[in-house]
């Protein structure tokens, strides 16, 4: 399961980040860390952006990375 199949206010624990490593990087400097509690806040119509509920902040992410990013639902 990626972050783009949450439904909105689920939680799920981050399992693994995507292969690229300058995007895991950037990812990992934003708090998406493996084993952090994270869950859907928002989805933007039309295929836009998601927003997530990480450490008590909101992080906007493109879908595209969104479906990389491995999660297991709590």
């Amino acid at each position: 399961m990626t972050l783009v199949d949450l439904t909105k206010n689920q939680k799920a624990k981050i399992i693994a980040l995507p292969q690229d490593r300058v995007l895991a990087s950037q990812l990992l400097e934003q708090g998406f860390v493996p084993n952090c509690e994270i869950s859907l806040a928002h989805k933007a119509p039309l295929n836009g952006p998601l927003a997530f509920r990480l450490n008590n902040t909101k992080m906007i992410v493109q879908q595209y990375v969104a479906k990389q990013i491995t999660v297991d639902v709590i």
